[in-house]
């Protein structure tokens, strides 16, 4: 009978957080932060700016760069933080230099590559 309780218990919670999935909730209002012009102007030049990571999201997830809402965007000149909002959910890309990748990617990981 323990046993019983146990799996039926076990099965329902295992259920139940399956079916939570995060979204976001933002109100009607919401204002995305702006990026600072002066920092804009020089990543330009290396086609990484706010823009370009909109493109570069909106690809990699296939969906319309309309559905990607920034939610915090932290950068300096080298290196740059993104928390956005895809269709939806939410995410974190980074910026190395003029390359974006989410932000739980290692660039260095070599086990996935072929010889």
């Amino acid at each position: 009978m323990k046993k019983l309780l146990f799996t039926i218990g076990l099965l329902v919670s295992t259920l139940i957080f399956a079916q939570q999935t995060e979204k976001c909730d933002l109100p009607k209002d919401y204002q995305e932060p702006k990026p600072e012009k002066k920092l804009q102007s020089g990543l330009k030049r290396v086609n990484a700016t706010i823009n370009d990571l909109r493109r570069h999201i909106a690809v990699e997830n296939d969906c319309d760069e309309k559905e990607i809402i920034f939610l915090r965007i932290s950068e300096q000149m080298g290196n740059g933080m993104y928390s956005v909002c895809v269709a939806g959910k939410p995410m974190k890309y980074k910026r190395m230099g003029s390359v974006f990748m989410r932000a739980n990617e290692n660039p260095f990981d070599t086990s996935n590559s072929t010889k």
